[in-house]
């Protein structure tokens, strides 16, 4: 795995931010209650326009905070990870609230980036000024569920939204 940095959204990414969003197909499995949200870039699928999504994340810069995830090596956007500063989430339950949500793109998976980025976000979180938080993701995605405990993920519960359908695993992981 190349040497990765998180570095905040900018219009100088625009283009990148786009053909990232492109790799996503519109049919893919369901790992949020929405099927349209890409983890990581919470409201872009909102926008039509990366820059006004992008004067979004500036607004909402008080509660929550979005990263690239940049390979340094030839600048690529790899990921997506967006940090929740609290356990409250405007449009989702609170027992379904997650620290963080995060993306690799699909032509990057199996590489480590997740891993990687978590790691990294956990350092902002510490930073912050957390000392733990909480994620949550689909009990049948494989990936980030290993994500989670190579990143000292401790499995507090596996619960099951009765509107979305979906079964979550809940992780609190200790910012060291």
């Amino acid at each position: 795995m190349s040497e990765i940095k998180l570095i905040k959204p900018s219009a100088e990414y625009a283009e990148k931010i786009v053909e990232y969003r492109a790799e996503f197909p519109a049919e893919r499995e369901r790992v949020t209650y929405d099927p349209s949200r890409i983890p990581g870039m919470d409201y872009l699928e909102k926008y039509d326009n990366v820059l006004d999504w992008l004067q979004f994340c500036e607004t909402m810069s008080g509660k929550l905070t979005w990263y690239m995830v940049i390979r340094e090596s030839d600048s690529k956007i790899v990921g997506f990870i967006v940090f929740r500063h609290k356990l409250e989430y405007d449009d989702d339950d609170i027992e379904f609230a997650s620290n963080f949500g995060y993306s690799v793109c699909p032509s990057e998976r199996g590489k480590g980036y997740a891993k990687e980025q978590l790691r990294l976000g956990l350092q902002k979180a510490k930073a912050f000024g957390l000392h733990k938080v909480r994620i949550v993701c689909r009990d049948i995605n494989i990936g980030s569920n290993k994500t989670i405990l190579a990143n000292s993920g401790v499995h507090v519960d596996t619960i099951h939204g009765e509107e979305s359908g979906l079964s979550v695993n809940r992780y609190n992981i200790h910012c060291s």
